[in-house]
């Protein structure tokens, strides 16, 4: 019956998406349906492929103690800061590269393709060489209330993932550049490989080497880098439309790297404060207990599966607004914009309550005591209720206005939203009024807001238009 439901209110949605006053002709669309279908459905599985791997890396670690989860949870959201700088350099890359392909210009498109590439690798090797250097007095300095046990875990696994860095950096750019491209399906098959690696190295790792978290983020290390090299060589193909030649990679034009990081560093100055706040709430929740440090890492590992589809929107976006902005069509810009927000919100409210309502058998697969359960059931319906009424626009929407150049505002209203939301509101929410982790996450929703009215004021004054980067 929830299936049939399903099925009805997709119907009826398929219907409502193409407003008449907004249609444009067939024959005139830059994207047609199809188009659109082969960019967006392939990035959705590659969204549940990667979610998923997360949420089985979570569940093997939870078998070997809740410190080795604690660990991880903690480490990760230091990878994330790293995590989000290299996207960010991919998110310029592709929005630079996609402009150029809109305005007809693949011999600007494909040099920016090998710039973006060389900036991301040098970027991740700054990264890696700072990590090798201060990893445990970062540790020490972010999380020095917590557990011995748990900062052992948590050292081996900053450690091992931190030689993954350069991959990750390099993965990010070339999966950004078949997005570009419109053939996301590459890199869907790509990371289809790689997950499965993945959690076939996490098997063995944990259960049959009793390596606990070095295990798991070996496993992560070898298939990150397999994943990228497979993208590289296929990269090569001087029959694709955007391609890389090695020479060009390590030739640097500063007209175009200025391009790319004109949209880049705001990005990354967004994306890193937020990774950056992150760990500062985490430095504070590393006091509310070993229990709700283990409940606030199996949420985030389950509420990634919340934002599939508003991640996958994000990631198709800068490719269609891109191509539209290029080719100085506004009218199917903002026509795109529409639609594609609309598909979002309409799926993430499917996954949201499928997910809730299947709540409790995730959660099973957890080892977990009943009090992290407990604090892991209450914080996954919280981000349920956020993200249906605020994730759409909140992520996308700004994802969109990037698109085409508007990369300064959206990076103001998020971090003002990172510091009157989610900061301060989480002071006073868990500290002040002594919610604990429950009231970090109730502050969530004041940052979205942010974002979500900032966005929406802004596509409605049509001011973004003004933003074209190349």
């Amino acid at each position: 019956m929830i299936m049939i439901g399903w099925v009805t209110m997709a119907k009826l949605f398929a219907r409502l998406i193409e407003p008449p006053r907004d249609r444009i002709p067939a024959e005139k669309q830059m994207f047609s349906n199809a188009d659109l279908k082969a960019l967006i459905i392939p990035l959705i599985i590659e969204q549940v492929l990667v979610m998923t791997v997360g949420m089985a890396d979570t569940m093997m670690v939870s078998h070997a103690g809740e410190a080795a989860i604690s660990g991880v949870s903690l480490v990760d959201m230091i990878n994330g800061v790293f995590t989000y700088v290299f996207n960010a350099l991919a998110t310029g890359g592709v929005i630079v590269v996609s402009q150029y392909m809109g305005n007809q210009d693949l011999v600007r498109a494909r040099r920016s393709a090998s710039q973006l590439i060389l900036i991301s690798v040098l970027a991740s090797l700054v990264f890696l060489g700072g990590m090798m250097l201060g990893n445990r007095s970062l540790l020490g300095l972010l999380f020095g209330q917590i557990e011995d046990s748990v900062m052992d875990a948590a050292l081996t696994y900053l450690v091992i993932t931190a030689f993954s860095y350069p991959f990750m950096a390099a993965y990010s750019a070339f999966a950004a550049l078949f997005r570009a491209m419109g053939n996301s399906r590459v890199t869907m098959r790509v990371s289809l490989g790689m997950n499965i690696m993945n959690v076939i190295g996490n098997a063995i790792g944990v259960f049959v080497l009793e390596a606990g978290v070095a295990g798991v983020a070996i496993s992560s290390l070898l298939a990150r880098a397999a994943a990228a090299a497979v993208l590289f060589v296929m990269l090569l193909d001087q029959k694709r439309p955007i391609s890389i030649r090695v020479r060009e990679v390590f030739s640097l034009s500063g007209d175009l790297v200025r391009r790319i990081l004109k949209i880049a560093i705001p990005s990354g100055v967004e994306s890193g404060f937020f990774q950056i706040s992150r760990v500062i709430l985490t430095s504070i929740i590393a006091t509310f207990g070993t229990a709700q440090i283990a409940a606030n890492g199996v949420a985030v590992s389950i509420d990634n599966i919340n934002t599939i589809v508003n991640s996958a929107m994000s990631l198709a976006l800068p490719t269609v607004v891109g191509r539209c902005v290029g080719a100085g069509d506004y009218a199917q810009a903002t026509y795109y914009i529409k639609k594609m927000l609309l598909i979002a919100q309409f799926g993430s409210m499917i996954i949201n309550i499928t997910v809730f309502l299947s709540l409790p058998a995730v959660l099973s697969l957890y080892d977990l005591s009943a009090e992290a359960a407990w604090y892991a059931g209450v914080l996954v319906a919280i981000h349920s209720g956020w993200t249906i009424l605020l994730g759409t626009s909140s992520g996308p929407l700004p994802s969109a206005l990037r698109a085409a150049g508007d990369a300064r505002y959206t990076m103001t209203i998020a971090v003002l939203g990172l510091l009157i939301g989610r900061l301060f509101f989480s002071v006073v929410f868990s500290l002040w009024l002594d919610l604990g982790i429950i009231g970090m996450w109730l502050a969530m929703g004041t940052h979205w807001s942010f974002n979500s009215i900032g966005g929406y004021l802004r596509f409605r004054s049509g001011k973004w238009k003004t933003k074209k980067v190349i």
